[in-house]
């Protein structure tokens, strides 16, 4: 049997991005970058709550959003140039507003993507600012940092531009890592006891592969494959690390697709955001699925559950007491 796309019941955004599965509420939780909004999507019920963070610049973005483990309702997010985090319950109205602390500040432009390694530390890269044809102002200007349990901050691969998709393998032996406007994937070898990678090389040249997009945010299944979304190019390929090579493609009914996550009770449901950036009105009228969130099933394989931020609670605390 072949694979289902469907649309989920939540708003078309401009630039979907972020999706995690929060297994204990058996949500789906997606970024809405540009209006600074985390959307939570209850499956079974149908239930969606919004949370629009307040007091921040109208240029700052939040870009993802990931469970602190041992401290209830608080979330680590990226907002601008730093983490912060932010408390917000299923108790909350279903149309809610807090304000975000700050737990590190860095110099950078702006975080992206991020993930959470099997120790619950978080990894994170930046990006550079885009101008209006979305091309970088300041290319290899980047960086991929680790965040540790110790809320010590690390740098760990330099001259990134765009970094995106974050997946571990499953014998915690490998780290791979995307960097859109290099439109690559990289891989790293991963030493889980230290949390450090190194050796890093190419994994995926979209150019070489023949492949059109650029890669954008990644997960990885059962088998130890990748699933990667293609940015301007409305689909998500799987790529089975082993060969260096795609073995199957997805199509998804809109062009600017962002990132992927496995979620459902199996975790045998891909989970799938998109945007509208970019698009002209009439590309939109064209494609009214654009900016939609999708759900696949029938993929064959599955997922496992995503790691939470697991930071040292005493040193987090006295950090939002500051």
């Amino acid at each position: 049997m072949g694979e289902c796309v469907q649309q989920l019941p939540l708003p078309c955004l401009e630039l979907g991005e972020g999706p995690h599965w929060v297994e204990q509420q058996q949500a789906l939780l997606v970024v809405d970058v540009k209006n600074k909004t985390l959307i939570k999507h209850y499956v079974s019920s149908g239930r969606t709550q919004n949370l629009h963070i307040d007091g921040v610049r109208e240029d700052v973005v939040v870009t993802m959003a990931i469970p602190v483990e041992g401290e209830e309702d608080l979330w680590v997010v990226g907002l601008g140039n730093t983490l912060s985090v932010v408390r917000w319950a299923e108790s909350d109205p279903d149309d809610h507003t807090a304000k975000a602390t700050i737990i590190h500040a860095t110099n950078d432009y702006q975080f992206n993507d991020a993930k959470c390694d099997p120790q619950g530390r978080l990894w994170i890269g930046t990006m550079s600012k885009l101008d209006d044809q979305l091309d970088p102002i300041n290319p290899k200007s980047c960086f991929l940092y680790k965040y540790d349990n110790q809320l010590d901050l690390t740098t760990w691969a330099k001259d990134a531009t765009l970094s995106n998709g974050m997946a571990w393998s499953s014998d915690k032996k490998h780290f791979y890592f995307a960097d859109s406007f290099d439109r690559c994937v990289y891989h790293f070898d991963y030493d889980d006891a230290e949390g450090t990678v190194s050796g890093q090389r190419v994994l995926l040249d979209f150019e070489t592969a023949g492949l059109t997009g650029v890669p954008d945010g990644m997960t990885i299944d059962q088998d130890d494959n990748l699933w990667l979304a293609c940015f301007f190019a409305s689909k998500v390929v799987c790529v089975d690390p082993r060969q260096q090579k795609v073995v199957r493609s997805v199509p998804v009914p809109a062009k600017s697709v962002t990132s992927v996550c496995w979620g459902g009770k199996d975790y045998g449901t891909l989970y799938v955001t998109s945007g509208t950036i970019k698009m002209t009105e009439e590309e939109r009228a064209a494609s009214p699925s654009a900016g939609g969130t999708f759900a696949v099933t029938g993929l064959g394989t599955r997922g496992r559950p995503p790691m939470t931020f697991k930071p040292d609670l005493t040193k987090l605390r006295a950090k939002l007491t500051q």
